[in-house]
């Protein structure tokens, strides 16, 4: 499993969205399930830009490396990753790790056949590729995988 390092910004952070897009079929962004998180205009409006491309939202409290009690929830949103959806996200995002977390959707993950090859924790500088053979920009460190943390998408209901 890789590791990212640093964040990802600029060139390397579209580089890296290139990459990713052209090997998945699905992607999700994560809103904090946190009471302090209100959802605000500008979610709202970056939500309406990829309505086209919403697959379906799950509620859990449990996704990529982040946990919540079992009280509040993540909202997790899965969208088809069309080419249309990878500009919006660059056109909303310049760095993978986010300065400003919370005011849109966050913690970027890519699926290939509903299985997450790609995660990133955005407020907590974490972004791991389960597969090492893909060639990334960035500094990145080989670790040991963590199994337990590279989900598998739900069949639809």
């Amino acid at each position: 499993m890789l590791s990212l390092s640093e964040n990802l910004t600029g060139q390397d952070f579209i580089e890296y969205i290139s990459t990713c897009f052209h090997i998945a079929d699905i992607f999700s962004l994560t809103r904090n399930g946190w009471f302090t998180a209100e959802k605000n205009m500008e979610e709202q409006r970056f939500l309406q830009l990829l309505a086209p491309y919403h697959i379906r939202t799950l509620h859990t409290n449990h996704w990529f490396c982040y946990r919540v009690p079992s009280n509040y929830e993540i909202e997790v949103y899965l969208f088809h990753a069309a080419l249309e959806a990878k500009e919006i996200l660059l056109s909303n995002y310049d760095s993978l790790f986010l300065t400003s977390p919370w005011k849109i959707p966050e913690d970027l993950c890519f699926f290939k056949n509903h299985k997450l090859f790609a995660g990133s924790v955005s407020h907590e500088n974490i972004c791991y590729v389960f597969d090492e053979t893909i060639s990334l920009p960035g500094v990145w460190e080989i670790t040991a995988s963590i199994s337990a943390e590279q989900i598998h998408l739900p069949d639809e209901p």
